[in-house]
Formats: structure tokens, sequence, C-alpha cells
């Protein structure tokens, strides 16, 4: 399994965690509204020559199109087999970046620095990566583990609170499969009445529940079949949804 930090403030300590001078580039994914509060402070703590990559938000550019595009960039910025790719996000930037680099010149590292509760407890652990195809959620895709996963809670603070809310979905579905103990903490409060402490001990539980699986399966040929568990619907509904001028979120 890779690296995973959990904390406060680590954006600002980040050389402090990984080795960088190794790489030949770096280049950071995120999108416009991450780039916003966390690109300029990720990039002055990298204290090296930083490429940027910036996609629209949302499901929607989790598709070929977007890869090609980033895989373009890739290309123009002179990425090369010893460059890292740091996806900077929620879920579609872990999933479409980790798939961006495992493809690009048959493969580069990543490192995942997920900005919102639902990648933090899911899309950014477990060697997943992939984009969707037509209307099937995650239908294109490989398994391949970033370097390392940064978790800085301190991201939390600019994510809207319908989508802090949605992640409770995924870490419900940790209690259910795992045991009463988890289940009873995690669904002892309403999400937003958590506070920071509480935030970092629900991110380990569940960090902790999904590794546990996925060290015994690492490709889904059995045990880990269980996180998939409410998806077969779910993950139907939220397909649907999104030819309606409302389309759910993934915990929704």
């Amino acid at each position: 399994m890779e690296k995973i930090f959990i904390g406060n403030n680590f954006l600002s300590k980040i050389n402090q965690l990984f080795d960088f001078s190794r790489f030949s580039k770096l280049a950071i994914l995120t999108d416009t509204n991450v780039a916003k509060h966390w690109l300029l402070p990720l990039k002055k703590s990298l204290k090296k020559k930083t490429s940027e990559i910036i996609i629209q938000p949302g499901e929607k550019e989790k598709n070929i199109k977007t890869v090609k595009n980033i895989w373009k960039k890739m290309f123009d910025f002179g990425l090369d087999r010893k460059s890292l790719l740091i996806n900077l996000g929620g879920g579609v930037i872990c999933d479409i970046g980790g798939f961006s680099a495992s493809t690009f010149m048959r493969g580069i590292e990543f490192l995942n620095i997920p900005t919102t509760l639902l990648a933090q407890v899911d899309a950014s652990i477990g060697g997943k990566t992939g984009i969707d195809f037509e209307e099937i959620k995650n239908g294109i895709g490989v398994f391949k583990n970033p370097i390392g996963t940064i978790i800085d809670v301190e991201t939390l603070k600019t994510l809207p609170k319908r989508e802090f809310v949605s992640a409770f979905g995924e870490i419900i579905k940790h209690g259910v499969i795992s045991g009463r103990e988890y289940f009873n903490f995690v669904t002892s409060k309403k999400p937003e009445e958590f506070n920071e402490d509480e935030l970092v001990k629900i991110i380990k539980g569940s960090i902790k529940i999904k590794s546990a699986i996925v060290k015994q399966d690492p490709k889904e040929s059995g045990l880990r079949k269980v996180l998939n568990f409410g998806h077969t619907i779910g993950h139907a509904v939220e397909s649907l949804s999104w030819k309606t001028d409302s389309p759910l979120l993934h915990g929704e």
C-alpha cells in the first residue's frame, strides 16, 4: 500500500513528507474550484518549478476527451517517465489523474492530495483509477497505487456543505460492512456536528477499513467486492441523474 498521511496543515509541510528531487518534472492536475483555494499554497510549498493542468469541475469531465487534453498538456510540458503528476482535488481529479498518469508513456508515478471528504475516505485510497464511458460509471480504468496520499483536513473548510454531507453515504457504508462500533460512532451526530479531531478519527477509521480489505484483495476478485455494497443500485441511479437538471452526488 502507498504511504498515507492524515492531519492538518500538511500542504505546508509537503517537502518533509516526500523527496521530490528524484523526479525530473512535476505537474499538478486540479480543477477551477480547487485551484482558487489550494493551488498557490501547494506550489509555494513544493519549492520546485511545477506545471499546472486545470480542468473544469464535475463528473461530466471524467471522460476520454478530458484525458486526451491532459495527455497533450503532459507532452507539451515535457513530462517523461521520471516525472510526477500530483492530483489536487476531489474524486474526479483522483480518478482521472491516476488514470492519465498510469497510461501516459506506459505509466508514470502520481501523488493524491484529496480535497473533499468523499475522496479522502474513498476515491484516493485503494489504487482504482478510471473514467466514465458513455453512461457506465468508471467503465474504463486500471489498478495502480499512487506513491502516497496526503489528507489535509484543512482543505475541508472550503468544501460546500452538500458535498461534505454526501460523503457520509460512503462513510456509513464502511460502518455497515465493518461492525457496530464504527457505525455507531459515525451515525451518532449530524455530519456537520463532528469537530476536526472527530473528522480525523472518521477518516482514519474509513481508511483502515478499506485498506484492510484492499490489502487482501487488491484487484477485486472476491472480498473487495464488499466495498461495492450499495453501488449496484446507487451507481445506476447516479448515472440516470446525469440526464436531469439535478444530478446526484455520489453519496446521495
